[in-house]
């Protein structure tokens, strides 16, 4: 009972569809915007939010490997300043600013007001929280760290 209604609701479609009379399709849809991959923002989100993700799990496992260094042979976790942590910290920002842009751009902002405004987030939030990392580990390898109740 069930499969005869469906088949005649099929059935219904196709013969409605062939006795329509539409006289050209195009009048009926919309033609959208045909944007280059390279002009598109939307590429340009993924590609900064990759780019993020990819920096992000990159400077995670150095710092994974830092602390477990740390808690297993002694190597002090201090010298961040190498450079394959600048390099992933560096790209994991450069990856927010092109988000920042590529987003700020999707509602119409102009791109040189977006850039500027996207490094100076990226900037502010790359130094502070390069600091807040570095105090962790200075904590780490004094001994102090702090919980995050003293913090607030």
């Amino acid at each position: 009972m069930v499969i005869n209604i469906i088949q005649n609701i099929i059935t219904f479609i196709a013969v409605s569809l062939d006795e329509a009379n539409i006289p050209n399709i195009d009048e009926f849809i919309s033609e959208y915007q045909k944007i280059k991959p390279i002009e598109d923002p939307i590429f340009w989100l993924s590609c900064g939010a990759f780019i993020c993700l990819m920096s992000g799990l990159i400077f995670a496992d150095m710092m994974k490997s830092k602390l477990n260094n740390w808690t297993t042979k002694k190597i002090s976790p201090i010298p961040l300043e190498n450079p394959r942590t600048i390099s992933s910290w560096f790209s994991f920002f450069s990856g927010l600013t092109i988000i920042f842009v590529s987003a700020l751009s999707i509602i119409n902002f102009s791109i040189i007001k977006s850039l500027i405004f996207s490094s100076i987030i990226s900037i502010l939030f790359g130094i502070s929280m390069w600091k807040a990392i570095k105090d962790l580990f200075t904590q780490v390898e004094a001994g102090t760290v702090k919980e995050i109740d003293e913090f607030f």
